[in-house]
């Protein structure tokens, strides 16, 4: 600016003397005054450049990132978390989100905590819980809305009912002992037949046959009723089942046992 302003100054008196003189004075003035533009052109073609050489604004390219491009919506956890095929655990597992693994978010689905990214494992996508997720707003990036798939049906695994241990019974064979005092006994085979809730039995005991008929508790595990013989005699019996080997009971006071099975005779032989 210093030097403009000088020029003009110079260029004024040039004129200045011009209109006092005439002739050669003219031309050798105008010379100058030729000279000095020139030199004043040139001068603001040089501070020109060198303006926008360095105190100009440069536009320049913007640096390279590593971040997702812009446009997309992008997601991660804080924690593995799992990614399934539909928004709820009911939905087949399709891979695991890891921990900082940046995923790209495809559709969201209204009034849940679950989005449907892109599978970064895979082909294909899948429905990302968003509890351990760094953000859950994705309104911004106007994506598409996601259908809910069918909710699995679930698959019961078939109920195998236990086959049921059979109680004890008193149907069949026994050797049967009745004792008459703590020593003695008169040991024989039994055989009680069972007919619904009804039981009878044979015996040899004491040289005559003794024929019982009775009626058996609901369980099946009890059976009393009554006794008589070939002498006349009668009484009354009852019986229980120790296991299905072993039974106790008495007759008419007298204790009464029963064993099979290569069991032993029960010990103590009590009555009921």
């Amino acid at each position: 600016m210093t030097v403009r302003k000088g020029a003009l100054v110079v260029l004024l008196g040039l004129a200045l003397l011009l209109a006092a003189c005439g002739g050669q004075m003219e031309a050798a003035i105008a010379t100058g005054i030729a000279q000095t533009m020139q030199i004043s052109q040139l001068e603001t073609a040089a501070a020109g450049n060198s303006s926008s050489n360095s105190g100009g604004v440069q536009a320049t390219q913007a640096p390279q990132s590593d971040e997702p491009a812009l446009g997309a919506a992008w997601v991660s956890v804080s924690t593995d978390t799992h990614c399934r095929s539909g928004p709820s655990a009911a939905y087949q597992l399709i891979t695991t989100i890891t921990t900082g693994q940046q995923v790209e978010v495809l559709k969201t689905f209204p009034n849940s905590e679950y989005v449907v990214v892109q599978n970064p494992n895979s082909s294909g996508d899948c429905w990302l819980w968003l509890r351990y997720a760094d953000t859950s707003d994705f309104s911004v990036y106007d994506l598409p809305t996601a259908t809910q798939p069918p909710t699995p049906t679930a698959t019961l695994t078939p109920t195998v009912t236990p086959t049921p241990t059979p109680l004890p019974s008193f149907g069949g064979t026994w050797t049967g002992r009745l004792y008459t005092n703590a020593i003695n006994g008169y040991t024989d085979s039994i055989t009680f037949v069972i007919s619904g809730n009804s039981i009878s039995g044979t015996s040899l005991w004491y040289g005559s046959t003794h024929t019982l008929v009775g009626t058996l508790s609901n369980n099946g595990q009890q059976a009393n009723g009554t006794w008589t013989n070939t002498f006349g005699l009668s009484g009354n019996w009852v019986a229980f089942l120790l296991n299905n080997n072993q039974f106790n009971g008495n007759v008419s006071g007298q204790a009464f046992c029963g064993w099979r099975g290569g069991a032993n005779l029960p010990s103590p032989c009590n009555s009921p």
